[in-house]
């Protein structure tokens, strides 16, 4: 993974983004420490950012499942699927 500064990024953008369609990432720091990631925009990372979407899902089903007035619903995988599904259209 190739790690630039914010101001590497910024003045090299244009490479940045080359760089990231070759299907590698990239790494921005901040002041030396870890800021964001740029991904390469293919089936691997849109399986990663379902996956955590999928995470995320279920520990916000499971913070409502605590509630007084949470009626548990069966949902199935592929429910949950759907509804990852729904967060990307």
């Amino acid at each position: 993974m190739k790690t630039l500064s914010s101001g590497e990024a910024q003045k090299n953008f244009g490479a940045l983004v080359d760089f990231a369609t070759t299907g590698e990432s990239v790494r921005v720091t901040r002041y030396g420490r870890p800021g964001v990631l740029v991904l390469p925009d293919n089936e691997l990372t849109h399986e990663i950012v379902r996956k955590l979407a999928g995470r995320r899902l279920i520990s916000k089903l499971k913070l409502r499942s605590n509630s007084p007035n949470f009626a548990p619903a069966q949902l199935t995988q592929d429910d949950v699927n759907r509804l990852i599904d729904e967060c990307f259209v």
